[in-house]
């Protein structure tokens, strides 16, 4: 049995991070940001009939194909 009354460690996160930290979270938001692009300009040089049988809706493909790559 433990009589230890020690408080409980603070769980709160500390605001903004070291360097280290903001670094690599813009880093990771760069390369999303990419594959995002990426992944978008593929899908719109596929036809429609692709994207049906890819699970896309008709509302997604109509704007894929009309707009092409959002970036």
């Amino acid at each position: 049995m433990s009589t230890r009354t020690d408080p409980a460690r603070p769980t709160t996160r500390r605001l903004g991070g070291g360097i280290f930290r903001r670094t690599f979270e813009a880093m990771l938001g760069a390369r999303e940001r990419q594959a995002h692009w990426i992944s978008s300009r593929y899908l719109s040089a596929l036809d429609a009939e692709t994207l049906a049988s890819l699970g896309y809706d008709e509302d997604r493909i109509r704007r894929l194909l009309r707009h092409g790559s959002q970036w």
